[in-house]
């Protein structure tokens, strides 16, 4: 029988008592916080937080993709420009006045383009507006629309949630109107930043209703740290972020679906969390078959582990027709069918009305097809635009860091981070053979689950990018962005992937996370700063420092020393947030109990939740926290 994931000791933070006549040394302090494991999560998300926030600074503004254009959605729904239809929502003067050097101006070669390498100057070479010039968007021209028969604002295509939840902050905002532009953009950034902040909790959530222990469900949360690219658009204004959010929430949810519950409460948070990702993008179309594939995972683990007991006998000696119609009767149709059906019902209504007014689930935002300035791909052949595609969604998964590139990580760092996530996930898939058939299949088939989203957007953004190809042979939307829906089953994944990849060592799952985030960022910011804030020329050095910041500071749309605060806050929380999982991780267990887990590498019959059984609200962090454990979802001895 495997190893129990965690030790009754460890869901609880408090120490046994040593045995009788026994004697060792006391853990220091912080050995003793870190192996709590909120506490180690509580510093996860605020590391998480103060990445964020340090991107937001380091970036400038309108460096976020399509920024200026989802930024004047928002102006537009302050101003009652309403959502115009596909190829008639120009973008406002007001934002136009200084979106318009990055898209079209004076900085659009150095940013979009690679012009350094070409002599452009950086924006260590340039010196912006002083920030007590810079200008309301009202003053810079307002909301008149820009007549100088540019492409219109494609953003009209995507559902309206986002866009309004910000025009009401800074409504809700005294005096925000007649802020500069730059602070506006920054509060709709800080809006972006709190929809993403839940993320590392999520994923924590997710492992524990999956059957992870702490170490593994801390791992979980750490993975969104280690993608730089995800920091990048967690930091900026987009439609991303609620997508982000909501798939995440569902995730959630659905990951105790997997062990097998089947409740109705628990469908209905699945619809209220699926009809707001059907508010925020068009990914989320695909989500219902993430819903279904889970409840029949979760049936099937129900059957296997003993729980339709009832359904069991009336099969016996039953055969052809008839036993078929007893199976089929006992699917989930009611939770599963009540999550679909609300979800749809408070999101589905949108791309219903995009088909009948556009003839179209999603329409072309512009109405037209416009000039491609992406390089051409030859020769034209599909394995071409495979390659290029192959390679180019890898990278920008990891270090999307500029427009297109440069800035980028390292090859090196790139190649390193996906077959390690590669391998944990096919770990994860193939799991260990000391366990019942039935149960390998099943968990197999719930990693699989909780790796759709990531999967279906692959495949999506494979589909329109070939489709383009075709059309123009370039490479176009081709963007690692559009799999960061999925981070928090990914990270779930990754997480009992490493697991298993440390037998009996487990303590040090968040450690790795943590080490190889801290790597991955360093990595990022290296290539960010040494392409935009360093001179030409000018190679990066520690003693640089100084100067990067700087630089930096005189773009940012608050005083220099907000942005130093920033970062070093964002320094000191890293380096305490490791030591504490070096910490815990260092520290010895308890003697495990005699009563074994039931975690997903467990020998032990799980029994599955029915409707009868008391749990935990499907997403709810205290029942997840509580001394017994992770939510009673996953009934019986749990890790």
């Amino acid at each position: 029988m495997d190893e129990p994931e965690t030790t009754p000791t460890e869901r609880t933070g408090t120490a046994e008592p040593a045995a009788a006549g026994t004697t060792g040394p006391r853990p220091s302090r912080l050995a003793r916080l870190a192996r709590r494991g909120p506490l180690l999560l509580v510093l996860i998300t605020a590391v998480h937080l103060a990445m964020l926030l340090s991107y937001a600074f380091v970036y400038p503004t309108w460096t976020g993709y399509d920024e200026a254009q989802h930024v004047d959605m928002v102006y537009g729904l302050q101003h009652g420009a309403g959502w115009p239809a596909p190829g008639e929502k120009m973008i406002a003067t007001g934002v136009a006045a200084t979106s318009d050097d990055f898209d079209r101006g004076r900085y659009q070669d150095m940013f979009q383009s690679g012009g350094k390498r070409r002599g452009a100057a950086p924006f260590a070479e340039i010196d912006p507006t002083p920030r007590d010039q810079r200008k309301s968007f009202d003053a810079l021209g307002g909301p008149t629309p820009v007549d100088d028969g540019r492409l219109s604002n494609q953003m009209v295509q995507h559902p309206p949630l986002i866009y309004a939840v910000g025009a009401v902050v800074l409504r809700a905002l005294p005096g925000s109107g007649d802020w500069a532009y730059d602070q506006q953009v920054f509060v709709l950034r800080l809006l972006n930043i709190l929809v993403v902040a839940p993320l590392p909790l999520l994923a924590w959530l997710a492992a524990r209703r999956f059957g992870l222990g702490e170490p593994s469900a801390l791992a979980a949360a750490a993975l969104p740290l280690a993608i730089p690219g995800f920091t990048r658009v967690g930091a900026t204004f987009n439609n991303d972020g609620i997508l982000m959010l909501t798939t995440g929430g569902l995730t959630v949810v659905l990951a105790g679906v997997l062990r097998g519950d089947l409740r109705r409460r628990t469908a209905l948070w699945a619809g209220l969390w699926l009809g707001l990702a059907l508010l925020s993008k068009a990914f989320a179309l695909t989500l219902p078959a993430m819903i279904v594939a889970a409840y029949l995972v979760g049936w099937w683990r129900g059957r296997a582990a003993g729980a339709a007991d009832a359904a069991g006998a009336a099969e016996t000696g039953v055969r052809g027709w008839r036993r078929l119609r007893i199976v089929v009767g006992s699917l989930p149709w009611i939770p599963a069918l009540l999550a679909v059906g609300l979800g749809l019902a408070l999101g589905g209504w949108w791309w219903v009305r995009n088909y009948l007014l556009y003839d179209a689930v999603q329409p072309n935002g512009w109405a037209t097809n416009p000039p491609r300035r992406e390089p051409l791909l030859l020769p034209d052949s599909f394995l071409t635009w495979f390659w290029y595609f192959f390679r180019t969604m890898i990278s920008r998964f990891w270090g999307g860091l500029g427009m297109f590139e440069p800035p980028q990580l390292s090859p090196i760092a790139i190649v390193l981070a996906t077959v390690a996530v590669v391998g944990l996930s096919v770990t994860a898939v193939v799991g260990r053979r000391r366990s019942a058939r039935p149960e390998r299949l099943s968990l197999a088939a719930g990693v699989v689950v909780l790796l759709l989203p990531v999967a279906f957007a692959y495949l999506e953004v494979g589909q329109r990018s070939w489709a383009e190809y075709q059309r123009y042979t370039r490479g176009i939307a081709v963007q690692g962005r559009y799999l960061y829906l999925g981070l928090v089953g990914l990270g779930v994944v990754v997480a009992l992937g490493l697991r298993r990849a440390l037998p009996g060592r487990e303590r040090l799952a968040p450690l790795v996370l943590l080490v190889g985030a801290l790597l991955m960022q360093g990595a990022a910011l290296l290539a960010i700063c040494s392409y935009y804030w360093l001179p030409r020329r000018v190679s990066f050095t520690p003693a640089r420092i100084p100067d990067v910041v700087s630089a930096i500071g005189r773009w940012a749309p608050f005083p220099v020393g907000v942005t130093i605060a920033v970062f070093v806050l964002a320094a000191l929380l890293f380096a305490g947030t490791i030591a504490g999982a070096g910490a815990g991780a260092w520290q010895r267990p308890a003697a495990p109990a005699s009563d074994s887990a039931a975690g997903p590498d467990s020998d032990s019959k799980v029994a599955a939740v029915t409707p009868t059984q008391p749990s935990a609200a499907a997403v709810d962090p205290t029942a997840a926290t509580s001394p017994g454990g992770p939510v009673t979802a996953r009934s019986g001895p749990q890790d």
